[in-house]
Formats: C-alpha cells, sequence, structure tokens
C-alpha cells in the first residue's frame, strides 16, 4: 500500500518547466471558488509518517521569518513504478506564499484546475484536495517535503524524529535514518537564494525524484 500512496503522492506534484509558466495562469491564492472536500484541519504540531517508526512532525509555527515569500514553482517528479522497471513523470504547478505565522500553497494542474489548498496557521493546519484527485495522494507527505527542501536546518532537524539526522554542505542536504544509517533523501537546493532556481529532492527509500523550478514573483507596481 505505501508503495501506491508514494506512486501516487509524486505523480500529483509536478510541472513541466518555466516555459509552462509564461502560458499557465499563476494559481491564484485567495480562497477556493468551488467546493473542495477538507480533508485535514487540525490544530498544530501534526505528525506525518515518513516511513514505519519514522514520524515528521511539522512545525508549530509555519514559518518565523518577518521576510515574506512569494514565489512561483514548477515541478517536475519521476518515479519507478512497484514491481516494475517502468517509470512515470507528473506534472503540477505551485504558488507559494509565507509571511511570519502563515503559510499558504495552492497547487494546479497543467490543465489549470486547482487541485490541493493547504492554509497553515500556528492554530490549525487545513489541507484541501479536489475530489478528482486520487483518494491516496498523501498533501500532508508532499507538505513535509517541501518543509525539508526549503525551511532553515534548525527547523528541519527539530521536525525530524530521533532516529533520524540531517547534513547540509553547501547547496546539498543528506537525510539518514540512523537506525541504519541509510540514506533516505538526498536534496539540492539553490546556494545563492534558494526560492531562486532549481531544487532537487531524491527520496532513496522510495525511490522517487522530484525537481522543483522557483521563481520569486515580481512585487506589485
Amino acid at each position: 500500500m505505501r508503495s501506491v500512496v508514494v506512486k501516487t503522492l509524486v505523480a500529483g506534484m509536478l510541472a513541466t518547466g518555466l516555459s509552462a509558466c509564461e502560458t499557465m495562469n499563476m494559481p491564484d491564492l485567495s480562497m477556493p471558488d468551488f467546493s473542495l472536500p477538507d480533508v485535514f484541519t487540525s490544530a498544530p504540531a501534526q505528525t506525518v509518517m515518513l516511513d514505519e517508526g519514522y514520524e515528521f512532525t511539522l512545525p508549530e509555527q509555519p514559518w518565523t521569518n518577518d521576510d515574506a515569500i512569494d514565489v512561483t514553482q514548477q515541478v517536475t517528479a519521476n518515479w519507478q513504478t512497484a514491481n516494475s522497471s517502468e517509470t512515470g513523470t507528473g506534472t503540477f504547478q505551485a504558488r507559494l506564499s509565507l509571511e511570519r505565522d502563515h503559510a499558504r500553497i495552492v497547487m494546479i494542474d497543467d490543465l489549470g484546475r486547482r487541485a490541493i489548498d493547504i492554509d497553515w496557521t500556528p492554530d490549525a493546519l487545513s489541507v484541501q484536495t479536489a475530489d478528482w484527485l486520487p483518494a491516496t495522494l498523501d498533501a500532508k507527505r508532499m507538505l513535509a517535503d517541501i518543509v525539508m527542501v526549503y525551511w532553515p536546518l534548525d527547523i528541519v532537524r527539530d521536525a525530524l524524529p530521533g532516529n533520524m539526522s540531517i547534513r547540509e554542505t553547501m547547496g546539498e542536504r543528506m537525510l539518514r535514518m540512523d537506525n541504519s544509517g541509510r540514506a533516505y533523501a538526498r536534496i539540492e537546493r539553490p546556494i545563492r537564494d534558494v526560492w531562486q532556481g532549481v531544487a532537487k529532492l531524491r527520496n532513496e527509500r522510495f525511490g522517487y525524484a522530484i525537481t522543483i523550478q522557483s521563481k520569486r514573483t515580481e512585487p506589485s507596481s
């Protein structure tokens, strides 16, 4: 079952490149004007199961920096089909907005359909998905991946369970499962500005790779 969840997750996380950004509408951060089933609403300190016995605890404060972040992201993911040598690819486009104590993430598919809406504050985490998405798509797991890639190192380290570790060198993060010493995920990040350029996450445990092209939005005139 876990392999099905992972395959479905990466199928839903992605996009085709910056050129697509020029032809698609930028995801709108306003609340959806159509019905999205509310699949998760709860208090802070929520956990995400990374693997059996490995739980990632989302920070109680979504974003602690006073500097606001507003980016569009084109994401491409590749995975190997379970019990097969075949590979799959999925596409998605996202808008991510961070300000102190508030994070908003909106995702649309390559047809421009609103797919996922995440609204995260210190008081609550609300995750909504469109009813046409597969029921096995784990949007919380996707959120954990985003935090691992982009949040400051000390925040990610505190979110990891005691039996996992993270090590950061210039432009790279490595997460390990300390009980076995096995690599869990390898992350490459832009060095100068993590929010401008290409970031890559390869999940060694489940065999999927995500490439995210981020671009800061231009400030309103």
